[in-house]
């Protein structure tokens, strides 16, 4: 066999095996959510009448089988219909992705514009340079990059401290703004 063919039957293996491994994560997620305690509706005020809510289960389709609501899930999934937002009530998932989206995007591009344009030739360098000054100074600051990433409290001083503002770093217009979550790896919901 060829490289090239068993890089094919590599990667056709795998895509077969993500189809049920899809299907047992989205059942587990259906599941959980099922099993978790209290309704989509115990959170209103006033509760509602045995009809309105018999029309609100009605038409949310919770009063079907469970089969054929994990049908209609998986449907539903399929044409990348996320459903009505339980925290968010005015607003569908998809239009809660479609704002945090360009956030993300933004945010992982330069995270990975900055990995790939400090990381590389700061590794190059400490490996080219190994066990003098410049092996030391590049370890140091590769560690240093991965403490403030995960230690919160640190980055909330650096984020604070200054007066930069919180929130959605897009709505911001400075590039210190900007900078804010992608050093500190904070981000906010997109809706209030």
């Amino acid at each position: 066999m060829r490289a090239g063919e068993v890089a094919e039957m590599y990667f056709l293996r795998r895509l077969i095996f993500a189809v049920p491994l899809l299907l047992v994560i989205s059942a587990l997620a259906f599941s959980l959510m099922r099993l978790a305690p209290g309704g989509p509706f115990d959170r209103e005020r006033v509760p509602a009448s045995p009809e309105i809510e018999r029309n609100l289960r009605a038409k949310y389709h919770l009063d079907e089988p469970l089969w054929r609501q994990y049908g209609r899930y998986l449907g539903d999934l399929a044409h990348g219909d996320f459903g009505v937002s339980l925290k968010y009530r005015d607003h569908t998932v998809n239009d809660i992705i479609a704002q945090g989206l360009p956030v993300s995007m933004l945010l992982g591009s330069l995270a990975f514009g900055f990995a790939m344009g400090v990381g590389l030739p700061l590794g190059f360098l400490t490996a080219a340079r190994r066990g003098r000054w410049e092996d030391f100074v590049g370890s140091f600051f590769s560690q240093l990059r991965h403490l403030t990433a995960f230690d919160p409290c640190l980055c909330h001083q650096v984020a604070i401290a200054p007066g930069w503002p919180v929130g959605n770093p897009v709505a911001h217009g400075s590039a210190a703004d900007r900078a804010r979550p992608f050093f500190c790896g904070q981000s906010r919901p997109p809706f209030p």
